[in-house]
């Protein structure tokens, strides 16, 4: 049996299943939803995974493989999905047109003004004394080498900025003309003017951007976090951009969600904000059910090995 927690499939979603396979899928809007008969004949879950829990997870009897919907991971019950030896995908890859056209237009937010001219419309103040910037020849650095980051990359390269990356183990990859270990790559925040984290949050990652990290940013520098907002200590964030220290940052990611609305950063004008959706589109659940089908496909032909990011449950990633 196969059963999705995730009402956001279409009838054009539906009729592309229909189209190569028999077996129907059973829609729900989330776990909760699902009576506990079905949770027991289910083998393939199709869900975005917030809502699968330690505890119901075990509902699962049958259960042998997971497609996730969403890339992020850390919600997961991960020893409870290492003990029943399940395979896990997930949907990277998908956010990636998305989430370079957001960055792209987040860097050109601060380059050309885009809030102060907002703002003396709104006084309507006509002014063109401002000097507006280029995305030309400024340097970026991404941490996180994986298929978002080298799109990013990529659209970046397009616009003549110079692009270096940080990964594990330093390995060079395109389109990077640098690639630092994440060592490396702290230690050089200075040289600069765009640091972008598409990390993901594991233990190594928590925190990483520390409020020591964070002052080797230089004063006309813009952070960037599209990646999880545990790896960035918030509290030290906030009273950096409060101080003008850096220039502005760009943050889609929060330790938690949705922000409160008493957090210090809703009153930073230096602080473009957007709630988790850089990686929304109305084409994500189309490119999720390119995935999906590719996967059932070789999971009905006993070929896992061949199945689209499969996720490494010791790693976390």
């Amino acid at each position: 049996m196969i059963v999705s927690t995730s009402d956001e499939w279409r009838q054009t979603h539906v009729e592309s299943w229909q189209r190569e396979n028999k077996e129907e899928v059973f829609i729900y809007s989330c776990i909760e939803e699902v009576p506990l008969e079905v949770r027991k004949e289910t083998d393939v879950l199709i869900t975005f995974g917030n809502d699968l829990t330690k505890e119901n997870i075990h509902d699962f009897e049958s259960l042998k493989w997971i497609q996730l919907l969403s890339a992020g991971l850390e919600d997961l019950p991960f020893h409870e999905l290492r003990k029943k030896k399940l395979l896990i995908t997930n949907a990277r890859g998908v956010h990636c047109r998305s989430m370079k056209e957001y960055v792209i237009g987040a860097m050109l937010h601060f380059e050309k003004h885009f809030h102060r001219f907002l703002q003396l419309k709104e006084n309507r103040v006509w002014e063109r004394e401002t000097l507006v910037g280029e995305l030309v020849d400024r340097k970026v650095l991404v941490f996180g080498t994986g298929t978002i980051g080298c799109e990013i990359g990529e659209a970046a390269q397009f616009f003549g900025m110079r692009i270096d990356g940080v990964n594990t183990k330093g390995s060079v990859k395109e389109p990077f003309e640098r690639v630092y270990t994440m060592a490396e790559g702290l230690e050089r925040l200075e040289e600069y003017d765009y640091v972008l984290s598409v990390l993901p949050y594991t233990p190594s990652t928590k925190n990483i951007f520390s409020d020591e990290v964070l002052g080797r940013l230089h004063s006309e520098a813009v952070f960037m976090n599209l990646g999880r907002g545990g790896v960035v200590d918030e509290e030290s964030l906030a009273v950096h951009l409060k101080e003008k220290k850096i220039k502005g940052a760009v943050l889609d990611v929060f330790v938690e969600e949705p922000l409160p609305r008493d957090h210090a950063f809703w009153g930073l004008p230096n602080l473009l904000l957007t709630p988790h959706m850089s990686a929304k589109s109305d084409h994500y659940m189309t490119r999720c059910m390119e995935i999906l089908l590719e996967n059932y496909r070789n999971f009905t032909r006993n070929e896992s090995h061949r199945m689209r990011n499969l996720v490494d449950l010791a790693k976390y990633y």
